[in-house]
């Protein structure tokens, strides 16, 4: 017959890191980076608002973003996407133009939304560029 030490390691202790769940599992609703975001100072085509969206359902997040940049003779804007959570903390998501790309990677830090834009030109002879913005909670 099993031991009392044995018996708890066997059946206990995977019934209870089982109700704890893996690591990092917890969810949060509306995520950090929830809101619109601005950027005041944005020169032409740069980021000048950010909006992220968050909601729960069913023990899981779904987010998305939408961006805007600076155009003449207002601002030009990049559909709803649904954005990716990404290990550390954050959101990702890749918009599509018409020849041009864009993935742009953002994380909350107090009150600044941290933006790692990246330019993906589809013409492969030209440069990808990328610029970090810090854009503040409207």
């Amino acid at each position: 017959m099993p031991s009392r030490c044995a018996f708890l390691f066997m059946f206990l202790i995977p019934v209870l890191v089982g109700l704890a769940g893996p690591a990092g599992a917890q969810i949060y609703c509306p995520l950090p980076e929830d809101g619109v975001w601005v950027n005041p100072n944005a020169k032409p085509k740069e980021i000048t608002r950010i909006e992220i969206e968050s909601s729960c359902h069913d023990g899981r997040v779904d987010s998305r973003i939408r961006a805007f940049t600076s155009c003449i003779p207002r601002d030009c804007k990049w559909g709803w996407t649904r954005a990716e959570a990404r290990d550390g903390g954050g959101l990702q998501v890749a918009l599509l133009g018409f020849l041009s790309g864009k993935v742009i990677r953002v994380r909350r830090f107090g009150d600044i939304l941290d933006a790692q834009v990246v330019d993906i030109p589809y013409d492969r002879s030209l440069p990808r560029e990328e610029q970090t913005y810090n854009l503040r909670l409207k």
